[in-house]
């Protein structure tokens, strides 16, 4: 059964390498998104968001194979809850939209929606249940330190990236690169699992 389950083990760098890859390329190629100001799920608007979306969507099914996987290979129930809490952030996120905003799409009216206030609700659940999995599974393997740095960078990038987004949407500092520190945050974590599942693989 555990060699079964052992390919599932990297299902969390699948995870990352997709979701990066694709969101670099979606980002470079969408007329008027700036990948520096605006935020990864903003690229699920427009015509083509269906990309952005399905890209999220699939990272989160990815991370629900890895918490299969985490549940068998590790004593603890957590570092699998969270994961799996994370891969339905994930999807939850991709079929919930986000507002319009930052200029982005080019044209549209920012408004700000109960829709898009549950997505910023989710993102902000999915940010914590990835911060605390990082740091809950960098202990189960006996790599508090590094787990911890990990920790400190999703932390200060994800707060720098909400407080540039608030002057950014109020008008006080447009421009800010709050996208740039969102996908810090989120890339730093997503890396992490992805390790993580590696190194786990390779012990067993």
């Amino acid at each position: 059964m555990d060699g079964a389950l052992s390919p599932l083990l990297a299902t969390a760098a699948i995870a990352a390498v997709q979701l990066i890859t694709v969101d670099a390329i979606d980002a470079a190629t969408r007329a008027g998104y700036d990948p520096l100001r605006n935020w990864i799920s903003q690229l699920a608007l427009e015509p083509r968001g269906w990309l952005g979306s399905a890209n999220l969507a699939l990272c989160g099914a990815w991370l629900l194979a890895y918490a299969i996987a985490l549940r068998r290979f590790l004593p603890s129930p957590w570092p699998a809850r969270l994961v799996a809490l994370c891969g339905l952030g994930f999807g939850f996120v991709a079929v919930v939209p986000v507002d319009p905003g930052m200029d982005f799409p080019a044209g549209a009216t920012p408004v700000h929606t109960a829709v898009g206030a549950v997505h910023q609700l989710a993102a902000v659940a999915l940010f914590a249940a990835g911060t605390t999995a990082a740091v809950v599974i960098g202990r189960a393997l006996g790599l508090i330190r590094p787990a911890a740095a990990v920790a400190g960078v999703m932390i200060a990038s994800f707060v720098t990236a909400s407080i540039l987004v608030t002057l950014d949407v109020r008008g006080i500092m447009p421009g800010g690169p709050s996208g740039l520190f969102e996908r810090i945050a989120m890339f730093t974590g997503l890396g992490w699992l992805g390790v993580t599942g590696l190194i786990l693989q390779r012990r067993h």
